[in-house]
Parts: structure tokens; C-alpha cells; sequence
């Protein structure tokens, strides 16, 4: 679920930098192929090979489960394909970012936030909202994978030579580290979306502003430190880390909801909203990054933690940000796409009937997890205890609903699809001027 987000995250951020910069197709494609490659070895893992050591692999644990020790290294040496791939795309990204707008200074549009006078008066112009992204992205990625790289080899190590003695609380801060950040950028980089999308449902432009860029400044710290809070059980960690780890949690939601949200539903009001598919999805995606990052600030404090983090809340708000969030935000921009070349429209029947469907399914279904976690029921147990398995037959009707309504916005985007192709802008640039000639 994570990889393959990633991915739709990697390609979408990809497309937009290269608006702007020119990219290396051969390397991204090489980044896509090694992540890819990684995923066919976990499938290979998991499915013939039975590794039942979680996606958490914490260690010892993946040495000493009741499956063939191959499986185990198919498994370590397919992270690290998936981690390889990524960090290429990192490098890729980062660089690009840092030659277009002109190295870290001008990337971080440090000038325009601390001199904004001079830097108006030369003329020169902010970075676009979805470079913000791209940096952040870039550089937490490299230092997330850098983590992974040194966690990966050590595991290897170990999985040829079970001589070899790792810590287990070293190896689980790396594996937090790292598997926490990279699930976490995921939905920033897709905020990107967010950016360029806007403006064609809404008929406005996208602005920069200096609220915005200290945001994403803040994001980039606070990313990468607010995983300390799955950690909070472990009593030999410092204190001060787990002060910091909460204190870093709450924090890292304010830029999201006070100005990527907030930003996000502003250009909403009194204006000429085309609620389209792509809109509906891309709206609908933020209030699920709300609701799933209320969820995870609950659970990163520590009076409820202590109830909650080993209860099926963790995959409550993990799918609720991931499903009800990251997911609709590559259906609306997918449909923004197809909506914008296509001559045909969706019916307000059709609409109507598979926005009821995908939501009404998936509230059902991601209840059902929360109602779990409040009710104590813990998750990774074979046979849980009521109220579960009621809970997950619930679950399981609502998950069914909610695959019917993305099967037809399936079939819908393929009709779009296949209809008569016609431009329509998109860009913001192109949206300025057809507001200027229809005023």
C-alpha cells in the first residue's frame, strides 16, 4: 500500500518539476524499475515464502519466525532494492530543484521570506508552490534512506552470519526512522497536486506566500523528527526524546492544517468551482488528510498512547490519511487530466452515485478500525478478541461498497478516456488569461 502510493507521489512530483527543468528519463525509470523490482521480492517473500516478520521487520524478529531463512533475505534484500530506487529519485529530485531555482538559498526562497524588498525590487520570483515538495521530498528522503541503507546492510549482515549481534533498540530507531518518514512524504509530496490542480477546478491561480514557504520550512524539520512517538514504550530511550517526540508530533500539524488545508479551501469561496470528479476527489482527499492526522495526534499523546498504539487505531489513521487522503488525491488528479482533454463530461447520475459509493463504503470501512482501536481490540493477533470480528465483518461490507464505487470511477475514466480529445487549460498561467477575457 505504502510503495505503491509512493510511487503514484514519485511520478506525479516528477511530471510537475519537469515543467520546469529538464529531468533524466533514463534515471527515473531506473528509480521506478529497482522499486518495482523491490516489491516483486517482497510479494515473492510474503506469498511463497510465508516471512511473516510485519512491515515493521523489527529485529530480532525476522531471524527467528517459523519460515525458510530465504524468504528472510528475499524480503531485506527487496527493501533495499525499493529503498535504492528511491533515493535515486531523491538525488534526481533534489537536483533539479536545486539548478532551477537556484541552489539551496533559492529553493528555500529564503531571500523572498527575510528580504522581501530587495528581492522584489530585482525582480525575481519565489519558486512555484509544488517545488516546495520536490525539496522537501529530496532531502528528508536522502537522509530517511541513508538511514535505511545503513539498517538494510546490517540486517544482511546478520541474515548470512547469525554470529553477528545488532541491538535491537538501535535497529528499531532506524527502522521507525526510516519507515515513518517515508510514509509521511508520501502525502507531502501529493500536496503538490493539490498546488497545480486547484486552480483548474477553481479558476484561480495558486499564490506563493511567505506563510506557505515557512511551512514547508517547518515540515522539513518536523518530518523528520516526530517519529520518536512509536517509541514512547520504550522505557530506555532518553527522555528528552520522547518530550521532543510529542512536542514535534503536535507541531508538525500546523503547517498542514493552517496552510496547506487552509490555503487549499480558501480559493473555494465565491468562486466558479467546477465540481467535477477531479475536484471532489482532490477536496475530499483533505478532509481525509485531516481526520486520519487528528487520529495520529491523538495517539501521539502519551495518556492515550498508552491505550491506543498496539490497538487497530494505528491502522485506522494510517489508512484514513493513506486511503481517504494520498488515494483521492491521485483519483482527482488522474481526473483532472482526463476531465481537461476529454469532450465528454461525467453525469451528474454517475457522479452522484460513485461519490456515494467510494465515501460511504470507506467511512464504513475505516469506522470500523477506530471503533476497534477504542474498544481495545489489538492488532497483528491471528484471532482477535470481540469486539473484532463483528467489527471486521462490518468492515469487510464497507470495503465491498467502497471497491464497487472505485470500479466505476474506473470505467469512467476510461470513457473519458477514449472520448473525443479537446484542450482545455489547465496550467495557471493559461486560467489568468481566460479570466482576464472573460472579465
Amino acid at each position: 500500500m505504502i510503495v505503491a502510493l509512493a510511487v503514484c507521489a514519485l511520478g506525479g512530483l516528477w511530471f510537475l518539476i519537469r515543467r520546469h527543468i529538464e529531468l533524466s528519463r533514463p534515471l527515473a525509470v531506473l528509480a521506478w524499475a529497482l522499486i518495482m523490482l523491490g516489491v516483486v521480492g517482497v510479494i515473492v517473500a510474503t506469498l511463497v515464502g510465508r516471512f511473516g516478520g510485519l512491515y515493521t521487520f523489527l529485529y530480532p524478529l525476522p531471524f527467528h519466525g517459523n519460515w525458510p531463512g530465504w524468504s528472510t533475505g528475499v524480503f531485506l534484500i527487496g527493501l533495499v532494492l525499493v529503498n535504492v530506487g528511491w533515493m535515486i529519485w531523491c538525488l534526481q529530485m533534489l537536483g533539479a530543484v536545486l539548478r532551477a531555482f537556484g541552489g539551496l538559498r533559492g529553493a528555500l526562497a529564503w531571500d523572498y521570506v527575510w528580504h522581501r524588498q530587495a528581492f522584489q525590487a530585482a525582480g525575481r520570483q519565489p519558486p512555484p508552490p509544488e517545488a516546495f515538495p520536490a525539496l522537501v521530498a529530496g532531502f528528508d528522503g536522502l537522509i530517511a534512506g541513508m538511514d535505511a541503507t545503513l539498517l538494510g546492510v546490517s540486517l544482511l549482515v546478520r541474515w548470512l552470519d547469525p554470529r553477528v549481534v545488532i541491538n535491537p533498540f538501535w535497529a528499531k530507531n532506524l527502522t521507525y526512522f526510516w519507515a515513518h518518514t517515508f510514509a509521511n512524504l508520501i502525502i507531502y509530496m501529493l500536496a503538490a497536486l493539490i498546488y497545480v490542480g486547484l486552480p483548474y477546478a477553481t479558476r484561480r491561480s495558486y499564490h506563493i506566500s511567505v506563510v506557505l514557504v515557512i511551512g514547508w520550512w517547518s515540515s522539513m524539520i518536523f518530518i523528520l523528527t516526530n517519529y520518536f512517538h512509536h517509541l514512547y514504550m520504550d522505557f530506555v530511550q532518553p527522555g528528552i526524546l520522547q518530550y521532543f517526540g510529542e512536542l514535534s508530533s503536535y507541531l508538525t500539524a500546523v503547517p498542514v492544517t493552517a496552510v496547506t488545508v487552509f490555503s487549499a479551501l480558501m480559493p473555494v469561496w465565491q468562486s466558479r468551482t467546477r465540481w467535477t470528479l477531479g475536484a471532489i476527489f482532490l477536496y475530499s482527499g483533505l478532509i481525509g488528510w485531516v481526520v486520519g492526522g487528528i487520529g495520529a495526534e491523538i495517539d501521539a499523546s502519551v495518556p492515550f498512547n498508552l491505550h491506543l498504539h498496539n490497538t487497530l487505531w494505528v491502522p485506522a489513521h494510517f489508512h484514513t490519511y493513506l486511503l481517504g487522503g494520498c488515494l483521492l488525491f491521485v483519483l482527482g488528479w488522474v481526473f483532472l487530466l482526463l476531465e481537461s482533454r476529454s469532450a465528454r463530461e461525467t453525469s451528474g447520475i454517475m457522479r452522484g452515485t460513485i461519490v456515494a459509493l467510494s465515501f460511504g463504503g470507506m467511512i464504513v470501512f475505516l469506522l470500523d478500525f477506530y471503533f476497534g482501536g477504542a474498544y481495545g481490540v489489538p492488532r497483528r493477533y491471528a484471532t482477535e478478541p470481540a469486539p473484532g470480528p463483528i467489527l471486521a465483518q462490518i468492515a469487510t461490507v464497507g470495503a465491498a461498497i467502497m471497491l464497487a464505487g472505485f470500479a466505476l470511477a474506473f470505467a469512467e475514466g476510461l470513457r473519458l478516456r477514449w472520448s473525443r480529445a479537446i484542450d482545455r487549460p489547465l496550467w495557471p498561467g493559461e486560467l489568468r488569461e481566460e479570466a482576464s477575457h472573460e472579465g
